[in-house]
């Protein structure tokens, strides 16, 4: 695998765990609000299925959000090259002493 495919798979992963991560911290903290702990067989209350309602919402625009930003990222990648290399390099000459004189 070269040097700027494995950049890219490596940014597309970070992308993609900041966004589980993040929905997943979302939900130990706000889950109760969705009944998210409750057992299968336990009924949702209405307030909890409102919540519910929302969070699925919530929880799809992130996703897709962060998809959006994926494939902006994979195209920012294709058309600057990739990896960015230094296009300047400098070779200080080496000058013996002998020759200075």
């Amino acid at each position: 695998m070269q040097d700027s495919q494995r950049l890219r798979f490596y940014v597309e992963k970070r992308i993609k765990t900041t966004m589980i991560g993040s929905l997943a911290r979302i939900e130990e903290s706000l889950g109760y609000l969705w009944g998210h702990k409750k057992e299968e067989f336990e009924p949702l209350t209405n307030q909890e299925q409102e919540f519910l309602d929302i969070w699925e919402y919530l929880r799809n625009d992130i996703l897709n959000y962060g998809n959006e930003q994926i494939r902006n990222v994979k195209e920012d990648f294709y058309k600057y090259g990739g990896v960015f290399k230094n296009k300047y390099s400098y070779k200080f000459p080496i000058i013996k002493e002998e020759d200075q004189k």
